[in-house]
């Protein structure tokens, strides 16, 4: 600094670069109003958009553009935030339909709580396989079609809201500094 340089001894630096999160290119996204992602959701719950309470079915799908080749890692935070944003759906509307649709539920440390009081109000967490990704088609409506691992059914659903948990995503120029830096991301 100052033009000045200084050398400094230390054993551990933290590089942060910044993250944003990825807008999804799947699931309808853009398509329709309806279709968001867990941060859009979380702007109404600010805004205290009423729509929400007019939210008869909400369907969650978690792992949206991630655990993938070209993204094989997993944010960590995507299960526990959509689970927190179903329960704040299930104090808005009690005898809302709201399902969770993912692959494997990651919830660290002390955020199982949540998971466990999510499955006591009935938010019913249905598994998919990668090869068996659930359908979402947009016409007019959104139809949201998936497969019961348990009872080897299709269920088909009309949710009102459908939630995109994406992931988040390395700054910019993470790669930039990393190969200055001589560091893997």
């Amino acid at each position: 600094s100052n033009s000045k340089t200084e050398t400094l001894e230390h054993g551990v630096a933290v590089i942060a670069t910044g993250a944003s999160p990825l807008k999804p290119a799947e699931y309808g996204y853009g398509e329709d109003p309806r279709i968001l992602t867990s941060l859009e959701l979380d702007r109404k719950f600010l805004d205290k958009d009423p729509a929400l309470n007019k939210v008869n079915t909400a369907v969650f799908i978690q792992c949206v553009g991630s655990r993938e080749p070209e993204r094989p890692y997993c944010s960590r935070v995507c299960c526990t935030h959509s689970i927190d944003n179903a329960l704040e759906l299930k104090k808005l509307n009690p005898e809302m339909n709201v399902y969770v649709l993912y692959r494997d539920i990651r919830t660290y440390g002390f955020h199982e709580i949540a998971y466990r009081e999510a499955r006591a109000q009935n938010i019913r967490f249905e598994r998919y396989e990668p090869d068996a990704t659930p359908e979402v088609m947009v016409n007019g409506s959104v139809k949201c079609t998936f497969r019961d691992m348990i009872l080897k059914q299709t269920i088909e659903t009309a949710p009102d809201l459908l939630v995109l948990a994406s992931p988040i995503i390395p700054g910019i120029d993470s790669e930039k500094i990393s190969g200055q830096l001589r560091v893997p991301l």
